[in-house]
């Protein structure tokens, strides 16, 4: 009679412990997988931010290149090259190139491709062509070093 009592709290206790276990390892579970949604959402976001950098630079790059044409025209006398730029890229197409680019590198860009975007506007309004292409180059660098290597 003594020894009664000892199955049913035997019984109970392994089934306390269950329980405990079960509701630890849910938990375990649970904050798991919280953990693997702040990943995902994060690594999402970056490469959503990634792939808005990407655009704004080549979008910038195509309104330097034509920036870069149309003054190295313009210096070495070449009329009828300039002609055919600016009667395809006309100043107001120009313009909206160029402000949609800036936009996009203000918003997305790295604060050096911003440096960047501020050299190139003075080399624009001094018609400094070799500063124009010295910039051009430290873009492409830049933008190269940023995209391939994270």
């Amino acid at each position: 009679m003594a020894w009664e009592w000892v199955a049913p709290v035997a019984a109970s206790a392994s089934g306390v412990v269950g329980v405990v276990f079960t509701w630890l390892a849910g938990a375990q579970s649970r904050a798991h997988a919280e953990k693997m949604v702040r990943a995902s959402r994060e690594a999402e976001r970056q490469a959503r931010l990634t792939q808005e950098r990407r655009e704004a630079y080549f979008a910038a790059l195509r309104v330097l290149d034509l920036e870069r044409r149309r003054a190295k025209y313009k210096n070495q006398g070449k009329a009828e090259k300039l002609q055919q730029i600016e009667t395809y890229w006309t100043k107001g197409k120009r313009i909206e190139m160029t402000t949609d680019a800036l936009n996009a590198l203000y918003a997305f860009g790295s604060a050096e491709v911003q440096h960047r975007a501020t050299e190139w506007s003075a080399a624009v309004e001094e018609g400094d062509h070799e500063v124009m292409r010295e910039v051009v180059a430290q873009f492409r660098e830049q933008m190269r070093s940023e995209l391939q290597g994270g």
